[in-house]
């Protein structure tokens, strides 16, 4: 599912996850914000397992920001005799073991457990961590695991973050793609959803108007997809 800013691609994401027993990866809003959402809508998130990467990963750079001020502040107590000391003969800094997030998502779908559906939300934050290489190579694992279970996997990103190339390499993995777009006309904005692919069901794509109502997102021509 690619997405432009004002598209409201999160409450899609939010909204599929709410069918079925669904285990969502979230690195850009905490669980508390996402059931907050949710309940807004009236889904309901009895089925939906949240891992919670935004959260995490906001925790760590916390600590890491602390522990650099606290360094800081540190050297700037000591003379200059101690730190040349302490520089020179002191332990070097043992950086503790932290979690792989990209790993992380490779291992939960090796697992026999796992949902019939998974979502990834987004995967941005991937590609600010990681090479683009590594993330294709997971994208395979998660693909290849999910048709030995026959489940559905979805995975967003915002469009143009990361370049046309990646796009069309993700483009080329994925057996649908979705596309939201706005546009401005006049003083107003219409959003429009785009079929580009449908694999073996070359016919079935399309444009289609949506709107996000009270209820969520909802398609104005259904018919014009399918």
């Amino acid at each position: 599912i690619l997405g432009v800013p004002g598209s409201g691609f999160e409450i899609l994401i939010k909204q599929i996850a709410s069918n079925g027993n669904t285990l969502l990866f979230s690195t850009c809003e905490t669980e508390e914000e996402i059931m907050s959402t949710m309940k807004r809508f009236g889904w309901n998130p009895e089925n939906l397992e949240i891992v919670d990467i935004a959260s995490e990963y906001a925790k760590r750079t916390l600590l890491v920001h602390g522990k650099r001020s606290s360094s800081y502040q540190r050297r700037i107590d000591l003379d200059l005799k101690e730190l040349i000391a302490e520089c020179s003969g002191g332990k070097p800094v043992e950086k503790g073991e932290e979690e792989d997030f990209l790993n992380m998502l490779s291992k939960r779908f090796t697992d026999s457990r796992i949902p019939e559906k998974t979502i990834v939300h987004s995967l941005d934050f991937f590609l600010d961590q990681y090479q683009q290489s590594e993330i294709i190579k997971t994208l395979h694992i998660m693909k290849m695991s999910n048709m030995k279970k026959k489940g559905a996997v979805f995975v967003s990103l915002t469009k143009g973050v990361c370049g046309e190339l990646f796009e069309r390499k993700m483009e080329s993995i994925a057996d649908c793609v979705l596309e939201l777009e706005v546009i401005r006309k006049g003083t107003s904005f219409d959003r429009y959803l785009a079929v580009k692919k449908m694999k073996n069901y070359a016919r079935k794509i399309g444009v289609a108007r949506y709107i996000i109502d009270e209820s969520g997102f909802v398609l104005e021509t259904v018919e014009r997809i399918l």
